[in-house]
């Protein structure tokens, strides 16, 4: 395995930094989305799955140190949507719309997949999210716990994972073809 240069280091802190800051904000803000995986999936589309899944667990590390100490345990989560972003950008993902809107809401599903079990088995239902209240309102609707958490995922992650596709979509189109010759040879 070789060594993370200086450039990779500031990736994924970049990366990493995009995840706390915009995850932070939108928390603060009490939104029902969450828009903490745009680094995630913008170092994993530029520089393979192995970075972002890096970027995921990094941002999630400094969440759990200075946040939301149970954070860590959607560790796997972070790393299925560094897969998917790195993967389906053989298939256009960020490099046209079509394909980046497609990709957005195939990584929703995989995400609210992903994190369904732990939201519901671990946390008993809440996820300390904005989202948290439209799983609630199903709860109180008479779904049981497992059908609220899946519906509210079903319903809220593919949306957040669509609009984080489309800001990295607008990032990668926004950087010069230099510096994406230099990130495509990761």
């Amino acid at each position: 395995m070789r060594q993370i240069n200086a450039f990779d280091a500031g990736l994924i802190a970049f990366g990493a930094a995009l995840n706390v800051s915009i995850g932070y904000l939108v928390s603060l803000l009490k939104l029902p989305i969450y828009l903490d995986s745009i680094g995630t999936v913008f170092i994993a589309a530029l520089c393979g799955w192995k970075y972002g899944a890096f970027v995921g667990i990094a941002a999630l590390i400094i969440l759990t140190i200075t946040a939301v100490p149970t954070v860590i345990a959607y560790g796997g989560t972070a790393i299925i949507i560094a897969l998917l972003a790195a993967g389906l950008t053989k298939f256009g993902f960020l490099k046209n719309l079509k394909a980046t809107i497609i990709g957005g809401l195939l990584i929703g599903l995989a995400s609210a997949m992903a994190s369904t079990p732990i939201t519901t088995l671990v946390f008993g239902g809440v996820s300390f999210a904005g989202s948290d209240a439209v799983t609630a309102l199903f709860k109180a609707s008479g779904f049981s716990l497992w059908k609220s958490v899946i519906l509210g995922k079903l319903l809220i992650d593919p949306v957040d994972k669509l609009a984080t596709a489309l800001i990295c979509y607008s990032l990668i189109q926004s950087l010069p073809p230099r510096m994406l010759d230099r990130l495509s040879k990761k």
